[in-house]
């Protein structure tokens, strides 16, 4: 069964790159969830259930990190992600390559 993926704009990259950055190293962020963040942000492209499923949990970690610690390069990082995902179309849906049986 073929899957569907997102394609990230080039923005996204580089704002998920900014936020992986800033909460990489934080207790606050989950580490179950910062690898997700971390492929994100080195250009995979996740899966349409991948992402929904991902989304809420990045939100809910980064937004954990900056209560705990007022860290505004996090905030800022935040703030820019969910900006490109908005105003640019973040990501676009694509389908998955099913291969052919020979």
């Amino acid at each position: 069964m073929p899957t569907s993926s997102w394609r990230k704009d080039e923005e996204v990259d580089s704002s998920s790159l900014s936020l992986d950055a800033a909460t990489h190293f934080s207790e606050h962020f989950s580490g179950d969830i910062q690898p997700i963040l971390h492929e994100w942000a080195n250009g995979k492209s996740p899966t349409l259930q991948g992402a929904m499923v991902a989304l809420p949990l990045i939100a809910q970690e980064t937004c954990s990190h900056i209560n705990a610690t007022g860290d505004k390069r996090a905030e800022e990082a935040w703030h820019q992600f969910c900006s490109q995902l908005n105003q640019n179309s973040g990501f676009i849906l694509t389908k998955a390559r099913t291969r052919s049986k020979s």
